[in-house]
C-alpha cells in the first residue's frame, strides 16, 4: 500500500475539463492540483514534481508541447498526458516523439483507460530516482571470478 497519494496536476485553461478530471481522480484517491495556463504548469510541474501531468495541447501563455519540451530539457521527475480537443496528427506525432505517456481525445474519452495509464505511470519509478538506487547496489560481478 502506498503511504501518500499520487499527485496529478491537470494543465488545462477549460475551467469544465479542470473540474471535471480534479473530481475524477480526486474521488479515485489522488492528490489534484491544476493550472490554467502554461506559464502556471510550468511553475508547479518545476515546483512540485507531481508523479503525473494531464497537459493540454492548446494553451495561453505557452503551448503544451513547449511545457512537454521543457519537462524532458530539465529532467523533472513527472510523467506526461496529452489530454486533448486540440491536437492534431502533427501534435500527436511531435509528443509522442517527445516521450509522452500516453495522449487522449477528450471527445468521447474512456475515463476508465485514463485512470487506468494515470495509475500506471503513477507506479514507474523516474529514470534518476533507478540510477541513485542502482549506484547503490555493489558490483559483485567485478568480484566474482
Amino acid at each position: 500500500m502506498q503511504e501518500h497519494p499520487y499527485r496529478v496536476l491537470i494543465i488545462d485553461s477549460d475551467n469544465n475539463s479542470l473540474a471535471t478530471y480534479q473530481n475524477y481522480l480526486t474521488q479515485q484517491g489522488f492528490e489534484v492540483d491544476t493550472a490554467q495556463d502554461g506559464i502556471e504548469g510550468i511553475e508547479k510541474l518545476r515546483k512540485d514534481e507531481p508523479d503525473v501531468a494531464l497537459v493540454e495541447i492548446k494553451l495561453p501563455k505557452m503551448s503544451g508541447i513547449e511545457i512537454i519540451r521543457l519537462v524532458n530539457e530539465e529532467e523533472l521527475d513527472t510523467e506526461i498526458i496529452v489530454l486533448t480537443e486540440h491536437g492534431n496528427k502533427e501534435d500527436a506525432v511531435t509528443v509522442l516523439n517527445l516521450g509522452v505517456g500516453a495522449w487522449f481525445e477528450k471527445i468521447g474519452i474512456d475515463m476508465a483507460q485514463l485512470l487506468n495509464r494515470v495509475k500506471e505511470l503513477c507506479q514507474v519509478i523516474p529514470p534518476e530516482l533507478m540510477r541513485r538506487y542502482l549506484s547503490a547496489i555493489p558490483d559483485y560481478r567485478l568480484s566474482v571470478k
